[in-house]
């Protein structure tokens, strides 16, 4: 059963539609993200949620009990926001048991449960000093306390990193994994950060422009958007579109553009016999293609541009209709420079068509 649902949410703010029918589950144990560039409505369905905000229709589900009308301390949630909403004038061991001692719980449990975040989140030693005196690090560790310490429904996290150098992001984004596991409750975590919720994620919800574009484990999202948006957004680099267009011969299809032409496997047959067109966009991932050991390769390019990089070399390549796409690859590319002509494979079974209309998947149509 989810413990978390999102029923149709829709909320409109000065006449703007930011919210357009959301619907999606959050199991229990599952580590959910919302992804998206700013202003696509994440942050204000993380509000409705928890109930900062009310929707203009639609439901909040949490733990099998509708709470879309109840306020936000009577749905049990732990929250860590950017900000961390600490408060100055304690110290941190009341900033971590404030919302235990608001619900009345015994002097003796709130003691325990704030000296056990503590030790986990390395405070200890921190638990009577003023939040105010604390670095940007710590007051966020003090956040995560306060949210480990409390026995939620669900826990909710609202761009909690943003404000930390990359080396305490990735040192934080582990300490979120770590109570995740330890509370095994529905947890959402929203971002605009793809390599915070392709590192996170069990599934990703990818936000625009109000609306969920796709939800899915971050493999599917990258080898199968279903649009165009997913494909330019998620990957970095992300999913080279090509335009172009089918040719068949003899029931077989085909892609073509200058310097490319690609036969499409079987199983595009049944989907491209319903498609009716003849422009189409193909999708390759940069990761998927591979330099011709034979130079008959299925794309015939010149090498732009060449990046090495840990473990891998990202080659911009030129097609003749001046078309670029990237490529990762693994192997050696020292014989390669900028004016070298190049054949190269890419593995049909990862391949993606979109119709430059609709902009969706043929796959998804």
């Amino acid at each position: 059963m989810p413990g978390l649902e999102s029923r149709q949410l829709r909320k409109t703010l000065g006449g703007n539609v930011v919210v357009d029918d959301i619907s999606f589950e959050v199991a229990d144990g599952e580590f959910f993200v919302l992804l998206g560039p700013s202003g696509g409505g994440k942050s204000t369905i993380l509000r409705l949620l928890c109930g900062l905000e009310t929707p203009d229709s639609g439901d909040v589900v949490i733990a099998d009990r509708d709470v879309t009308q109840l306020p936000p301390r009577e749905r049990n949630i732990g929250m860590v926001f950017q900000e961390y909403g600490l408060y100055p004038n304690m110290d941190v061991f009341h900033n971590v048991a404030y919302g235990l001692e608001a619900r009345g719980m015994p002097g003796g449990e709130v003691q325990t449960r704030v000296t056990q975040a503590a030790e986990i989140l390395g405070l200890t030693d921190l638990l009577r000093q003023s939040v105010v005196d604390l670095s940007g690090g710590e007051q966020q560790r003090v956040a995560l306390a306060r949210a480990l310490a409390k026995d939620a429904d669900v826990y909710l996290y609202d761009e909690p990193l943003s404000n930390l150098d990359p080396k305490l992001r990735h040192h934080a984004r582990r300490q979120i994994i770590d109570i995740h596991r330890r509370k095994r409750k529905p947890s959402l975590y929203v971002t605009h950060d793809q390599s915070e919720a392709l590192a996170m994620a069990d599934r990703i919800g990818v936000m625009a422009q109000g609306r969920l574009q796709q939800v899915g484990t971050p493999e599917q999202l990258l080898d199968e958007p279903r649009n165009m948006f997913v494909a330019r957004f998620i990957g970095s680099p992300p999913m080279n579109l090509i335009p172009g267009r089918l040719a068949a011969d003899g029931g077989e299809y085909r892609f073509e553009a200058a310097g490319v032409k690609l036969p499409l496997d079987g199983a595009w047959r049944p989907v491209l016999d319903r498609y009716h067109k003849q422009e189409v966009l193909l999708g390759v991932r940069p990761e998927r293609l591979t330099l011709s050991t034979t130079g008959d390769g299925a794309i015939f390019a010149v090498v732009e541009d060449i990046e090495a990089m840990i473990g891998e070399t990202s080659v911009v390549l030129r097609l003749p209709n001046e078309a670029s796409l990237v490529g990762l690859f693994a192997q050696d590319l020292d014989t390669l420079e900028p004016g070298t002509p190049v054949a190269i494979d890419v593995q049909d079974e990862t391949i993606a068509l979109f119709d430059p209309d609709t902009e969706l998947s043929l796959r998804a149509r």
